[in-house]
């Protein structure tokens, strides 16, 4: 799919620094904890890229690794000011509206390696349909995606039951988009997305059972 052409969405991405992410996980042995969610993150980016001009996507990480990677595509990365998810949500909402005011705007988890261009594109679009919306995560408590038509409106609220808080004031949809819904924070989840088919440098990471050095996957997903 190349849906960038026609779309006016613009996207806050938040980033991780791989080295301090997904405590929760557990790899296989071989696997190191911080490649796969460099991994993980770079999935989700590289679909974030099939379906939004580069320029729509504002990327929130002090990763060095993942602004590299990103930077060269001619997103806007910012460094995570360090207090916290909202934080770094709030600081992608303020550079968009510097950049593009009166745009509509959405949030994204940057931890969806099963993700499609198609079911991003799909939710995307269903998010069109309300003024301000959400979609929550597999689980139904969490939230994948806070959208609304105008990007100085949107009020992030993530957290542990983000999506019960978001839902005071955004449409909750409930969406059959299971690749959008599935976030990666634990061993379970990690299982849920494996089952629905990750994204190539996820794969890569765990059919290797080796270490993969955060230079090889940028690398390797870069485009010529």
């Amino acid at each position: 799919m190349n849906a960038a052409v026609t779309s006016t969405w613009h996207l806050v991405v938040p980033v991780k620094d791989h080295h301090q992410g997904k405590s929760r996980l557990h790899p296989p042995h071989g696997v190191q904890r911080s490649d796969l969610a460099l991994a993980i993150a770079i999935d989700t980016l590289e679909v974030v890229l099939e379906v939004l001009p580069a320029d729509h996507l504002v990327v929130v990480s002090s990763d060095s690794e993942i602004a590299t990677h990103v930077g060269l595509r001619g997103a806007r990365v910012l460094p995570d000011p360090g207090r916290g998810l909202n934080a770094a949500v709030v600081a992608g909402i303020t550079a968009t509206i510097s950049h593009h005011p009166g745009v509509a705007g959405a949030i994204l988890l940057g931890d969806l390696p099963a993700l499609t261009a198609t079911e991003l594109y799909d939710g995307l679009h269903a998010c069109a349909a309300a003024e301000s919306s959400l979609v929550p995560d597999h689980e139904g408590t969490g939230t994948v995606l806070l959208a609304h038509h105008d990007v100085a409106r949107l009020q992030p609220r993530f957290g542990t039951g983000s999506a019960a808080r978001h839902a005071r004031t955004a449409t909750r949809l409930d969406l059959a988009l299971p690749r959008l819904r599935t976030d990666v924070d634990d061993d379970v989840a990690l299982a849920a997305a494996s089952a629905l088919g990750l994204g190539p440098a996820t794969s890569r990471v765990l059919a290797n059972r080796s270490s993969t050095g955060p230079d090889d996957l940028t690398g390797e997903m870069s485009l010529p």
